[in-house]
């Protein structure tokens, strides 16, 4: 994965604080990767087999607790 360094203000910054607040996120940076994926969902920029894998991954951290789960309303 490529590391960045980006610097966000105003409203873009307002977000992805209010997405750490309301524990959508637990970071800034995850805050980042899940509105890009969720862009990338909406819009189907990349393959399916890109998805299943990174979902394949993601249910594996949950199985093993090493990603928590949260219910929102």
């Amino acid at each position: 994965m490529a590391n960045i360094n980006i610097e966000v203000k105003g409203y873009v910054e307002k977000v992805i604080n209010r997405m750490v607040e309301e524990n959508y996120a637990k970071t800034k940076t995850e805050a980042v990767r899940l509105a890009l994926f969720e862009f990338d969902q909406m819009h189907g920029l990349t393959d399916d087999d890109l998805y299943a894998v990174a979902a394949g991954k993601m249910l594996n951290d949950i199985s093993k607790g090493k990603e928590k789960v949260h219910k929102f309303r």
